[in-house]
């Protein structure tokens, strides 16, 4: 079975915490955030190549709430920046951070199409990765809790790589495809949560999936 990084229904499960200033990770209210956060935090000119949203890592493990958002892009200089906005009463960062080389070609690299993000579509994909693993011998002892992560990207074109790009038609069509996984959070049917002097340990279970180019949701 596809099981990783042991620590501590599907659409209800994907989509809920959007209550107050919570978002649930494969809420409409997460991806409109999301969008939002790029929006206005990213340089108009500037090219998205990996967008990156994740769950609480602390004290609201496995309650599904939209707590971290990276942001990685291009400027038309070349230079590469990461942007991490934690939430912490809003979504705020101290400024992006610029990488100490100019790795990656702006002109040949395709941006992020973010239009083609809804949470429709991450809820069905939440429902097909929740079926393969409950299809899994044993899998239906393990009860989904989180989105652990949702991530997409495209392959942003190194600069030592611009003259393949030019010349080679299937480097070129790999690097303006666009790429989706995500992560779910499951705990065991039994297992108990337990304190350890002050603290509440909760095992979890993390299980990767990605799709594929024919839109079909498989474990990574």
């Amino acid at each position: 079975m596809k099981i990783v990084t042991a620590l501590a229904i599907a659409v209800a499960v994907l989509a809920s915490c959007s209550s107050g200033n919570d978002l649930g990770m494969a809420s409409q209210e997460a991806v409109a955030k999301v969008k939002e956060l790029v929006k206005s935090q990213v340089p108009a000119d500037a090219k998205v190549y990996r967008v990156e949203w994740r769950e609480d890592r602390g004290d609201r493990k496995l309650e599904n709430v939209l707590s971290e958002v990276s942001v990685f892009y291009i400027t038309p200089d070349n230079n590469d920046y990461l942007l991490v906005l934690n939430r912490d009463g809003d979504f705020k960062a101290d400024g992006p951070s610029e990488s100490r080389g100019q790795t990656y070609a702006y002109e040949p690299t395709t941006a992020l199409d973010l239009n083609a993000i809804d949470a429709a579509t991450l809820q069905k994909w939440g429902e097909e990765g929740d079926k393969l693993l409950q299809a899994e011998e044993e899998g239906d002892q393990y009860e989904l809790k989180s989105v652990e992560n949702f991530t997409f990207y495209t392959l942003p074109v190194e600069q030592s790589r611009v003259e393949r790009w030019n010349t080679d038609s299937s480097y070129k069509a790999d690097s303006q495809k666009q790429y989706a996984y995500f992560s779910l959070n499951y705990t065991k049917k039994g297992e108990k949560s337990e304190m350890n002097g002050r603290l509440l340990t909760t095992n979890y279970y993390t299980v990767p999936f990605r799709v594929n180019e024919a839109g079909q949701v498989e474990f990574e």
